[in-house]
């Protein structure tokens, strides 16, 4: 059985991934996305530091693709002054 994982929950997990995510930036000297390309291709060599962050940044990637998909949830509880298109907020 699935378990259902709550807005708050989701934005709790992604602040929490953050700071360790940027750590790795910062020591590589290279944005996740990149890395990530990298890593998947399999052009980087297989080191502990990079099985983590390719672990990390996967589970951010989930974790937003959750957070998408309960957008709804957030939309009507906000003051927008105008309906939004419904495909405003894909490319975020």
């Amino acid at each position: 059985m699935a378990t259902t994982i709550s807005l708050a929950e989701i934005i709790e997990d992604l602040q929490g991934l953050e700071p360790k995510i940027l750590e790795y930036e910062k020591k590589y000297q290279l944005l996740s996305a990149y890395f990530y390309k990298l890593y998947k291709a399999g052009k980087l060599e297989e080191k502990w530091d990079f099985q983590n962050w390719a672990g990390l940044y996967e589970i951010k990637l989930d974790r937003l693709a959750e957070y998408k998909g309960k957008l709804n949830e957030v939309l009507p509880k906000l003051p927008l002054i105008e309906v939004l298109e419904d495909d405003f907020l894909v490319t975020v």
